[in-house]
């Protein structure tokens, strides 16, 4: 399907790292654009032993998890998780509510990344590849769900859109990019929801979805990763009687802290943070997202159990034992 040329609306300012939410009243769908530059340049700073496949992967996912923590409406964060049996066996993306992204991968240095190398062969080299999706929520006393299909696709939008029709039963299509500096993506859902009822999509609203598919279809990487968003957005759909609803901002933060990780020591419970300092001296937790090292030696340790005790809230000491890499 091709686009009618139309003279281009005046140029609206645009943020590098947004997240743009667009609504289709006739055809009874939505549509989300992510651009991913700082936010995504500091996740893979973290990461610079990454080979680049699995940097792209890793900005594919994040871009994911945004526009999909976008369109839920959901208190908590979005967890997207490959896992499986090739060179990349754990990659995570994480975007909370506020679109606050993190996200890591573990490999198998023993297994060679080719530079040409799809999802198939990054993660699902076996056929036991599966991805995850968790929501975690954000009040105490939740439960995360989770769920899970295994990966049939070699690219992770045909995954991701596979995973929404099976798990979710909402049609979805979604266009993703990475160059390694930057990422972005596009998701194009039908709304099957009314008045908190399901309903079936009329013969209408299913031509207007699969129209904006077609447009969806024309778009390249390169013109995904580059155009202003607002641009961008016009010169797909500016046919369609679009209502842009709101742009918001995405950046890369990781909710990891000292005191976080010394109240997790302590529901580890003082035998086993014992053990491990009769074992090393010391106790190191490491964060795979931001790649801080927290280190605690006994005199810390025994501080955290000493307030834990007395009912206040750990201190964890001073902060020089926190380290960055």
């Amino acid at each position: 399907m091709s686009r009618q040329p139309k003279p281009p609306t005046p140029e609206l300012t645009s943020e590098d790292d947004g997240l743009w939410r667009l609504l289709f009243p006739e055809a009874h769908a939505r549509a989300h654009l992510v651009r991913l530059d700082q936010s995504l340049q500091e996740i893979l700073a973290r990461h610079t032993s990454l080979e680049a496949p699995v940097l792209q992967l890793l900005g594919e996912m994040s871009a994911a998890a945004s526009l999909l923590s976008g369109s839920l409406k959901f208190e908590g964060s979005v967890l997207l998780q490959l896992h499986g049996d090739g060179p990349v066996r754990l990659a995570i993306a994480e975007c909370s509510a506020d679109l606050n992204i993190r996200g890591t991968a573990t490999c198998d240095q023993s297994q060679v990344i080719l530079p040409n190398a799809d999802l198939k062969s990054l993660v699902n080299r076996q056929g036991q590849g599966r991805l995850s999706l968790i929501l975690d929520p954000q009040k105490p006393g939740q439960s995360p769900y989770q769920g899970i299909v295994g990966l049939q696709a070699d690219r992770l939008s045909a995954a991701v859109e596979d995973y929404m029709t099976q798990s979710e039963q909402v049609q979805t299509r979604i266009w993703l990019a990475c160059d390694g500096q930057r990422a972005a993506g596009l998701m194009i859902q039908q709304m099957p929801q009314e008045g908190g009822h399901t309903r079936t999509p009329t013969p209408h609203h299913q031509e207007g979805y699969r129209r904006l598919c077609l447009l969806g279809d024309t778009l390249q990487s390169q013109e995904l990763l580059t155009t202003p968003a607002q641009r961008l957005l016009h010169q797909l759909f500016w046919d369609e009687n679009a209502r842009l609803l709101e742009q918001q901002p995405v950046q890369f933060h990781c909710p990891c802290s000292r005191m976080r990780v010394g109240r997790m020591l302590t529901g580890l419970g003082r035998a086993e943070v014992e053990d491990i300092l009769g074992e090393q001296g010391r106790v190191e937790i490491h964060c795979h997202f931001c790649n801080t090292a927290y280190q605690f030696d006994p005199i810390d340790c025994a501080r955290l159990f000493t307030e834990t005790d007395l009912g206040l809230e750990a201190s964890t000491g001073p902060g020089p034992s926190q380290t960055r890499h």
